[in-house]
């Protein structure tokens, strides 16, 4: 009897284990609520048990396609879709079927780079999108559907992301991204048809993270000792390269020595003329207030009398950006990074650092940029035994803290490029882009470049590189691919964005491509400017002239052309002019002009019908002109349509 039940059993799990094998997956951007690029062979693709036959229908022609499953069970095949209209479904069919509801067929456009492309339509707090509540109100778009993929980091190409198909509407837009919205906005009232949006982008991260590791390495600077590049190893040195310059500057600020004690952390210490602060919070939205520099911060706390002589978890969540933290005078815990300011902290306390009566959590915060703090939720925040999260005590609550020192009181802080996991090379190709191959996409926008201002000429090998990968990876050939050139901004450091700005440009030799200017657009303040719908817009305009037949749409500030030199002034030309150019009003500004002897000087300009006349006192025999070249140049400049001119230089100095 007892084999007969033990067989019985075997069969059953034989049966439910072919059933489970022969389950058809999808990839996260194939569901409900897509949109198929019009009038193409749009590839979907899957999974399911090895050799299996899968066949596919779409209910706007019920055309029945087949294909069958290779020996890893993977499957893919095209499918003809229609003119733009929907909604459809798609059925998918193997030993089970899937039926794929509220399919629109329209344009697909894929929207990525940096925190400028990811900065959600709500804003960020103290961060906000000029008319975002209006448009939020407003985005009531239910033929604009939209794909935010989650970010991830891999060092090997990823088969799928996490994500989920949503109709655009206010419930669903505000977070999603601001330039990307107002992007497929325009394009949706000037097409009048479906817009899919896939968004895919992660802030502070530079171009070479967004490439694979076949096409980093056609560029020599990434190479490691093996060769070529190896991520891993590329990121290692620069951490071992970064670490002696970093250890300097925070010593400099006033941060602690890992291994000494400072005497505010001991219990004993007297914080009196200490001020309170509301913990956890971001420094924007606490006393603290907006504060770039180091902040020490001491909360004081009994225990239950058993937690004395138990290894104890004490849990911070996430510090924004750099932190040590003592517990009693004992050093528990560092991250020294800058690209830490996302990991959550938690830190063993060995039996015995806890003691009978007062003790005290000690914190040196160092912030950089953005939010600052110990800014989780009330919840991350806990002391609890190790393993027993169940008996915790809570840490939230007010502490005290003072300012130390401002980042303006010290030299600029040493930036270490492809330090962090989502800033080395590769590594959002695999996690963010690669899950969406073969996914049929019209084009591309992408907003990015201030994570690659320490070398503007390496940037254009790195820029151009990677839309040649996007492109051969994708198999549509060169589909067209737009980008923001970088706004003004008051940087901290030196590098020059001028040669980064002119890196951008450059990158329009490549067939296809399309620059927004927004040297009229940008805030001194805030390297996040508010205003992301003349991005969108002026984005839009590009895919609409070259890609939608709107012959009649200025979509092109004026660009550099030529210039020639006579009577000691410099003529200057232009592409897209539209007619001629303008000012706002006000004198030209932000020009340099500069004689033999390579020395810039502030000039003059004048507009002369479609051309620019540059002059100074100061320099008799003018050989060169630079426009817009510094980091803080708001220009006014601009052409008959209103679209500001793009900075350039006539010199290669």
């Amino acid at each position: 009897m007892y084999f007969r039940y033990i067989l019985v059993f075997s069969l059953l799990l034989a049966v439910f284990s072919e059933r489970g094998n022969a389950q058809i997956t999808l990839p996260a951007i194939i569901g409900d609520h897509m949109v198929l690029q019009q009038q193409s062979n749009v590839p979907l693709w899957g999974w399911a048990q090895p050799g299996q036959t899968v066949r596919v229908t779409g209910s706007w022609d019920n055309q029945n396609m087949s294909t069958k499953t290779d020996g890893s069970g993977r499957w893919e095949l095209k499918i003809k879709t229609p003119d733009a209209g929907g909604p459809y479904t798609v059925e998918i069919q193997a030993n089970e079927k899937i039926t794929l509801q509220n399919v629109m067929i329209g344009e697909v456009w894929l929207c990525s780079g940096q925190s400028n492309m990811e900065m959600p339509l709500k804003g960020w707090p103290n961060e906000p999108i000029a008319g975002s509540e209006g448009a939020i109100e407003r985005a009531n778009y239910p033929e604009i559907r939209l794909f935010t993929v989650e970010r991830k980091t891999a060092f090997e190409p990823q088969k799928d992301c996490h994500g989920v198909w949503q109709s655009c509407s206010p419930e669903t837009a505000g977070d999603f991204s601001a330039t990307g919205f107002f992007f497929g906005q325009d394009l949706y009232k000037k097409l009048k048809v479906p817009i899919g949006l896939i968004h895919s982008s992660w802030g502070g991260t530079p171009a070479e993270a967004w490439t694979s590791q076949s096409f980093i390495n056609q560029i020599p600077y990434f190479h490691t000792s093996t060769g070529n590049c190896d991520p891993v190893e590329f990121r290692n040195r620069k951490l071992k390269e970064y670490e002696s310059i970093q250890t300097a500057w925070l010593q400099n600020l006033g941060v602690s020595k890992p291994e000494r004690s400072p005497d505010w952390s001991l219990p004993d210490y007297n914080d009196e003329s200490w001020n309170e602060v509301q913990v956890p919070a971001s420094w924007n939205e606490a006393e603290i207030g907006h504060y770039e520099g180091l902040v020490e911060l001491r909360y004081e706390f009994r225990i239950p009398m058993g937690w004395t002589k138990r290894d104890m978890i004490l849990e911070l969540g996430p510090i924004d950006e750099m932190d040590n933290t003592w517990v009693n005078g004992v050093l528990v815990g560092s991250h020294l990074n800058v690209y830490d300011w996302a990991a959550v902290r938690s830190y063993t306390l060995p039996a015995g650092t806890l003691k009978k009566g007062k003790n005290v959590i000690a914190v040196q915060v160092v912030n950089t940029s953005g939010l600052g703090g110990i800014n989780g939720e009330k919840s991350m925040l806990k002391l609890h035994p190790a393993g027993k999260k169940i008996f915790s005590k809570s840490i939230a609550g007010k502490w005290t803290y003072r300012k130390v020192k401002a980042f303006n009181q010290v030299e600029p802080m040493p930036w270490c490029n492809n330090c962090g996991v989502p800033q080395s090379p590769t590594t959002l190709y695999n996690g963010m882009i690669a899950p969406l191959i073969p996914y049929r996409i019209k084009g591309a926008i992408w907003y990015q470049g201030e994570s690659n201002r320490y070398d503007g000429p390496l940037y254009e090998d790195i820029f151009g590189t990677m839309i040649e990968n996007w492109r051969h990876d994708w198999g549509q050939g060169s589909f067209p691919f737009y980008f923001v050139q970088i706004a003004p901004y008051t940087y901290r450091d030196a590098f020059d964005t001028g040669l980064l700005r002119e890196a951008q440009a450059n990158s329009l030799k490549l067939k296809n491509t399309g620059m927004v200017v927004t040297m009229d657009i940008g805030s001194l303040q805030s390297i996040h400017p508010p205003d992301k719908k003349s991005v969108g817009i002026r984005l839009s305009a590009w895919a609409l002239a070259k890609d939608y037949s709107f012959s009649n749409l200025y979509y092109s500030g004026p660009l550099y052309k030529s210039f020639t030199i006579e009577d000691g002034q410099i003529r200057v030309q232009f592409n897209y002019t539209c007619g001629g150019l303008k000012s706002d009003g006000g004198p030209l500004r932000h020009f340099l002009i500069a004689g033999a002897d390579r020395k810039f000087v502030p000039a003059s300009a004048k507009i002369v019908k479609n051309e620019l006349i540059v002059f100074s006192k100061e320099v008799r025999n003018p050989v060169a002109v630079r426009f817009g070249w510094g980091n803080t140049d708001q220009t006014n400049l601009f052409n008959l349509a209103g679209l500001p001119a793009g900075p350039f230089r006539t010199d290669d100095w």
